[in-house]
């Protein structure tokens, strides 16, 4: 068999490299863009999150705190103090109130005398002594109006609001037991009972003091919760 010319054998060479880029460029088109389209679908996109953000609730007012209050405290009890004679001066009389309870003193200067306790309800007073003596009186426009029982006697009386210095007055030692009623005018009527009663000594009402047999005693102001 003959020899291929250079001619021949160069013409075959490039047939070759021509079938070769055909072939080739045909996988690609095949293969290439499919497979990549297969990997775009296969693979989800998750798409920007473009929402806007929810927006937050907003705020409510809370309820404020309901502070607990502490119980209120009862109104102070002031004490009331009425003093004055009886209806025809026979004896002197005073009466002082706090709240529901009352507290009187009755006497005549030199030898009748009596300690009441008792109770307020509305405007009624009613009080009474362990020997039995008694007042009943009625509240109204700054007075007391009433009677009072002493010794067997009933003495009607109407008696005023005493602001201090007067007022009612007690000294309490070993062996005395000393009452004094000061009134509006100053003038005071008493009895010290050391179990034979007598006029009592005078009494300080800016200090409360007083002598008795040469001894300084010192008397409280009576307000009307006392018991005797």
């Amino acid at each position: 068999m003959g020899q291929r010319s250079p001619l021949v054998t160069l013409a075959a060479a490039a047939v070759g490299l021509v079938a070769l880029l055909v072939v080739n460029s045909t996988q690609t088109t095949s293969t290439g863009p499919a497979s990549s389209e297969a990997a775009v679908t296969s693979a989800p996109v998750t798409p920007p999150n473009t929402a806007r953000p929810a927006a937050s609730p907003p705020p409510t007012n809370p309820q404020p705190t309901a502070t607990k209050q502490a119980a209120p405290t009862p109104t102070q009890q002031v004490a009331v103090v009425y003093a004055g004679r009886t209806a025809n001066r026979e004896a002197s009389l005073a009466i002082a109130v706090k709240g529901g309870r009352a507290a009187a003193y009755v006497c005549d200067g030199r030898r009748v005398e009596a300690w009441l306790t008792g109770t307020r309800t509305g405007d009624a007073l009613a009080l009474r002594s362990r020997a039995g003596d008694r007042v009943v009186g009625t509240l109204g426009n700054g007075q007391v109006t009433g009677t009072v029982t002493v010794h067997g006697r009933t003495l009607r009386f109407t008696i005023s609001k005493a602001d201090p210095p007067a007022g009612l007055y007690r000294a309490k030692t070993s062996a005395n037991t000393i009452g004094w009623i000061v009134l509006a005018d100053g003038s005071q009527v008493g009895i010290d009972n050391d179990g034979t009663p007598a006029p009592a000594p005078p009494l300080d009402p800016s200090t409360g003091t007083s002598t008795v047999g040469g001894t300084a005693v010192t008397a409280t102001s009576v307000t009307g919760d006392e018991t005797f």
